[in-house]
């Protein structure tokens, strides 16, 4: 990716998206329901969730494929709503990429100029410049049939871009890339969002793409927005179950704060009274009913050293060594499983009894739903 940008070509108006209690009905079927949200020029926010959540909806309305029943869609304070999608000025990378395939790369990325009507000695310069940036280098007369999967996706890439849109949209884009190449991908594509500049909305399912990619991030479940934030916020304070969830947590207990000592909250499960410290917060207090939880790469396996009331004590049902981690399941003898993941191989075996440490400063609160 180029280090620096060599001309003008690429710079776009400054962009601020409002996106104002936008709703989608297919029918009776809600697909989006009453999301509200700001990007502000120059961002990159994602918006994350799973398959059928609803994010893919709403790139569709903003990119104009799609009418809202309701809300707004609004460019730095103009409506956009009923703007003809050939004139919102977007830029759009499909997740098929949705190339020609009996055109070379260069006219593939010319496209959208031809449509502008853009003059021959202009086009042939953006173009130009579109290639390198996406490192294509001497691949311009090339079909899009004798090209790799990665290099399609910066041809679809670049033809985004070269229109200089005041928006730019990213289905999955990286969904159909092996596990290397999806890496690859990401690096680049901050490289050219931090070098453009363009205000960016992605859309995927993939916690990791998100939280590395993204300077916000929009979590949304059965077409509601259930939490914006920064990558940080959204890894360290998910707001409830379903976001703690889909990012990773993994283990939960229910119960309720029963008491306070030394800035602690004392946890207390419901089904099998298990006590556990956990930091304390401002939001929450004794008599509240709340779900504790923590990722399983915050459980430690311990030695007897740290028996305490965070401690627990139980047998590895599960081992699954992945190269840079193993993760266990560990069945306790209250019947809870929890989910650990340790760096490297580490020697506990099918069975073996271990005990194990829930740190107080890393276990979260969140609220019941």
């Amino acid at each position: 990716m180029a280090q620096a940008l060599k001309s003008k070509s690429f710079v776009s108006e400054s962009t601020k998206v409002e996106i104002n209690d936008l709703t989608k009905m297919f029918g009776s079927t809600t697909a989006v329901q009453n999301a509200s949200l700001t990007i502000e020029s120059g961002e990159f926010m994602t918006l994350l969730g799973p398959s059928g959540c609803g994010k893919t909806t709403i790139l569709s309305m903003i990119l104009g494929i799609l009418q809202p029943t309701s809300g707004d869609i609004i460019f730095n304070g103009q409506p956009i709503n009923q703007i003809d999608m050939s004139r919102r000025d977007i830029g759009m990378v499909f997740q098929n990429y949705a190339l020609f395939p009996h055109m070379t790369v260069a006219q593939n990325i010319a496209f959208g100029l031809d449509m502008r009507k853009i003059n021959k000695a202009e086009k042939k310069k953006r173009v130009n410049e579109a290639i390198d940036m996406v490192q294509l280098t001497d691949l311009g007369n090339r079909f899009i049939k004798d090209l790799s999967g990665g290099q399609q996706q910066r041809v679809a890439l670049a033809r985004a871009i070269v229109i200089r849109p005041r928006v730019l949209l990213l289905d999955e884009p990286l969904s159909n890339l092996d596990a290397k190449l999806r890496k690859e991908m990401r690096t680049q594509l901050k490289k050219l969002h931090n070098e453009l500049g363009i205000t960016t909305i992605y859309v995927t399912h993939d916690q990791e793409e998100a939280l590395s990619l993204s300077t916000k991030v929009t979590v949304m479940s059965n077409g509601v927005i259930q939490q914006i934030g920064t990558p940080k916020e959204i890894f360290g304070r998910p707001r409830n179950y379903f976001v703690a969830n889909f990012i990773g947590y993994g283990n939960f207990l229910e119960g309720t704060l029963v008491d306070v000592q030394d800035e602690h909250f004392i946890f207390e499960t419901d089904k099998d009274l298990v006590r556990l410290a956990v930091k304390q917060d401002e939001k929450h207090q004794v008599g509240d009913e709340v779900i504790l939880t923590i990722k399983p790469e915050m459980v430690e396996i311990i030695t007897d050293a740290k028996i305490g009331m965070n401690s627990l004590q139980g047998n590895i049902t599960v081992s699954d060594y992945i190269g840079s981690a193993t993760g266990y399941e560990v069945e306790t003898a209250g019947g809870r499983t929890f989910k650990i993941n340790v760096l490297g191989l580490n020697p506990y075996a099918l069975g073996e009894e271990v005990k194990l440490y829930l740190d107080p400063e890393k276990l979260l609160i969140i609220d019941k739903e």
